[in-house]
């Protein structure tokens, strides 16, 4: 739900990875805003945004104020439903971003569905060969079936990063799971 320091460096890390700055970003799961903040005051490119997706209103109210109080307003859009319920507007999103795909996709909502969103976004074509999805939470609370395909499918190049959960939790080791998304019969653009 908040990715912290360690865990948003991966992320930082994995956008400065690519070729050219990322034009858009998308986040499932806005919770307070965090990861939102995170990786709008990463963006590089003027034009660019994060896309961050919620579908709890008052998560959304709340990371509203924390984005407006870090002077990002202009880079992120809130939208409040779920992903398979916004796939046209994210659609109409990349084209006004005149994007091709989203770039980065951070996972860090409902861990039961990271899988099914992961496999929509694919099949929608909002990712594209290169983009990179970074999952969090992956062993604390788990998102299984994610991890089990990530592991099986060659679409995806796959690796886990173990990140301690903070000072209070010394013993608790949560995993991020980095994949590039590199289709073995790629799409027809």
């Amino acid at each position: 739900m908040n990715v912290g320091d360690d865990k948003g460096k991966i992320l930082l890390q994995e956008m400065d990875k690519l070729p050219a700055p990322p034009k858009a970003v998308l986040e499932l799961g806005t919770y307070c805003g965090y990861s939102t903040i995170l990786l709008a005051a990463h963006l590089k490119d003027p034009s660019a945004k994060v896309y961050t997706i919620d579908i709890c209103e008052e998560n959304v109210q709340i990371a509203k104020q924390m984005i407006a109080h870090a002077g990002l307003t202009d880079k992120v859009v809130h939208v409040v439903k779920p992903l398979d319920q916004a796939v046209e507007e994210l659609r109409a999103a990349l084209k006004s971003q005149q994007a091709s795909c989203f770039e980065v996709v951070f996972i860090d909502h409902e861990k039961t569905v990271y899988l099914s969103d992961l496999q929509l976004l694919v099949k929608e074509q909002l990712i594209r060969e290169g983009s990179v999805v970074v999952a969090d939470n992956l062993k604390i609370p788990g998102a299984p079936e994610y991890v089990k395909w990530m592991k099986e499918t060659q679409d995806f190049s796959f690796e886990q990063h173990s990140v301690c959960m903070g000072p209070s939790a010394l013993w608790l080791h949560d995993m991020v799971g980095v994949s590039v998304y590199k289709p073995s019969h790629p799409a027809a653009a």
